[in-house]
């Protein structure tokens, strides 16, 4: 048996967390696991340091999201997580569990947790997940959704360069299991509400391009984030706006979390962003990382180009 399934079957309590803002990937791993771990007679939770963006409200239980039955729990899984830093505010649940795990999927991780399932060709960590449940017989049509949900929005709804044979194999294997697969496609990519659509023409509005038109920057401020009652959680997708560009070969989102404070987004056609984002501290993957930038907007913008032409030059 799998080293974490058995740590699962051990536990009489797990707590699954993922990371500060959490995406499609990052809910649905962790609500998958804490459905399958209710199912199989535990006390599960599942929560994250930041509260749900308004775009995964639809998710099923979500009223559950970041509701703690416990003080501490046997089992601590971590989800999406490529550093224990992620855990935010969270991470005194990870000291005081028995036991902990971790699944990932970013390069460069180092495996903080008692136990890592890191793969780092998969495209999502709902993709581990799925591989790790798959032989159970137990993935139900709730788990399915889960999953498929973030398989879906961590490839771009199989857009991206990840999607590879296997990702499209578990994107069947995960409709015949019971996913709505049209139902959720819908409430993801056809389903957004006034603010979010205003701070979309907003944020295409303040595209900002350089290099010949080969780096497109879109800067959120925390006054823009303000003026449509949205916040940094939100802004999920939004940098798809850049790299869809034309001519354009990296794209790179800047939203301001706080006064000075940027959390930075790049995706890339072809350039090694990851190596970028590490300029920072930061990291992810080939074509999609990010990083925290420190500084007036306009600073920022710089230090990304001196990293961007820096980085070209190695």
């Amino acid at each position: 048996m799998d080293r974490i399934l058995e740590a699962i079957e051990k536990a009489r309590s797990v707590l699954i967390v993922g990371h500060v803002r959490p995406d499609g990937d990052c809910l649905g791993s962790a609500f998958a696991l804490r459905e399958f771990c209710r199912n199989a007679g535990k006390t599960a939770d599942a929560a994250s340091p930041s509260p749900v963006p308004e775009a995964y409200r639809f998710i099923r239980n979500i009223d559950d999201f970041n509701v703690f039955t416990l003080k501490s729990y046997d089992l601590f899984i971590a989800v999406d997580c490529a550093s224990k830093d992620r855990l935010g505010r969270l991470e005194g649940y990870f000291r005081t569990a028995g036991s902990t795990v971790c699944i990932d999927h970013h390069e460069g991780h180092g495996g903080f947790a008692d136990i890592n399932k890191v793969v780092n060709t998969a495209s999502s960590t709902c993709e581990i997940v799925y591989d790790l449940l798959s032989g159970t017989g137990k993935i139900t049509p709730a788990i399915a959704d889960y999953l498929f949900m973030g398989l879906s929005t961590d490839t771009g709804h199989f857009m991206h360069s990840n999607t590879t044979t296997k990702v499209l194999y578990t994107a069947y294997k995960l409709s015949e299991a019971g996913a709505n697969c049209h139902a959720l496609a819908s409430v993801l990519y056809r389903t957004r509400s006034k603010n979010k659509t205003m701070l979309i023409a907003k944020s295409i509005e303040a595209m900002r391009f350089y290099m010949n038109g080969t780096v497109c920057i879109i800067p959120m401020t925390v006054g823009l984030l303000t003026e449509c009652n949205m916040d940094s959680n939100d802004t999920e997708g939004i940098i798809d706006y850049a790299i869809a560009v034309k001519g354009v070969e990296i794209g790179v989102s800047i939203c301001e979390e706080k006064a000075n404070e940027f959390k930075v987004s790049f995706r890339s056609r072809g350039r090694d962003v990851n190596e970028i984002a590490g300029v920072f501290g930061g990291g992810g993957h080939i074509y999609a990382a990010g990083c925290r930038i420190s500084g007036k907007k306009e600073d920022v913008i710089d230090k990304i180009l001196k990293a961007i032409r820096d980085t070209a030059e190695e």
